[in-house]
């Protein structure tokens, strides 16, 4: 709830900054309130994909040490409970992942299998690589097969994946802070001309050619800003 009005907020300031560099009129600010409830909309599947791609990058030491352990011996139910304890030590007891393996270590306790619980948080999670290590998991344990040396290989797998992808995601954080900076640059400009010299765009916020003229540039800088989103963004690698 907090967030969603910390972001309301924000989708309320920025329509009002909207309002005033291109419009400053009341009727089209009102046009604009639509987004104190786009913008947190927006920023919750943003919001989302990052404690995504956090959790991603958790789960990647777990099945590691997950792997570990059933290389030493434990048993797939006390191997869970392993993974927990060196989570514990790596991200405290208040990890993302740490949080996840407290509750699915409860539940195999409660002699729930560890088939179903892995299953249950690869559709929680909602990852990708969770819900492929869950079912190469569930085979595996169905299976007459070497356990320990498929999990192995399957860990070892979906942790280079994740790798890979933490890698891209440095190598383009340059380009999305460049992406950033750019975004406010236009904006920036005009705000400056405002607040230096009175009254030089008065002509903009006068009369329908001037309203055309900053609605033409209001939708020009729109498609520039979700342009460089989508030149930036991570899913296209």
């Amino acid at each position: 709830m907090r967030e969603w009005i910390f972001y309301g907020a924000a989708g309320a300031g920025l329509a009002l900054l909207i309002d005033f560099i291109f419009y400053r009129s009341l009727i089209f600010l009102v046009l604009l309130s639509p987004l104190t409830v786009i913008f947190p909309r927006a920023m919750a599947r943003r919001l989302r994909k990052r404690r995504q791609e956090k959790l991603a990058s958790q789960f990647k030491d777990a099945i590691l040490a997950l792997s570990a352990a059933l290389q030493a011996g434990y048993s797939a139910e006390n191997a869970w409970s392993e993974a927990y304890e060196e989570m514990v030590c790596i991200y405290g007891k208040d990890g993302m992942i740490t949080r996840e393996l407290a509750q699915m270590v409860r539940a195999i306790a409660i002699n729930e299998t560890p088939e179903n619980v892995i299953l249950e948080f690869g559709a929680r999670s909602g990852l990708a690589e969770a819900e492929s290590f869950a079912e190469v998991f569930c085979l595996a344990k169905r299976s007459s097969g070497d356990l320990v040396a498929i999990i192995d290989n399957t860990a070892r797998t979906i942790g280079e994946k994740l790798r890979v992808r933490e890698e891209i995601a440095t190598v383009t954080a340059a380009k999305q802070l460049e992406e950033t900076v750019m975004t406010f640059i236009p904006a920036g400009i005009i705000l400056y001309l405002n607040l230096s010299f009175d009254g030089f765009l008065d002509v903009l916020y006068q009369g329908a050619a001037g309203r055309a003229v900053m609605t033409v540039c209001l939708l020009i800088y729109g498609a520039a800003v979700a342009l460089g989103f989508y030149m930036v963004g991570e899913e296209r690698w």
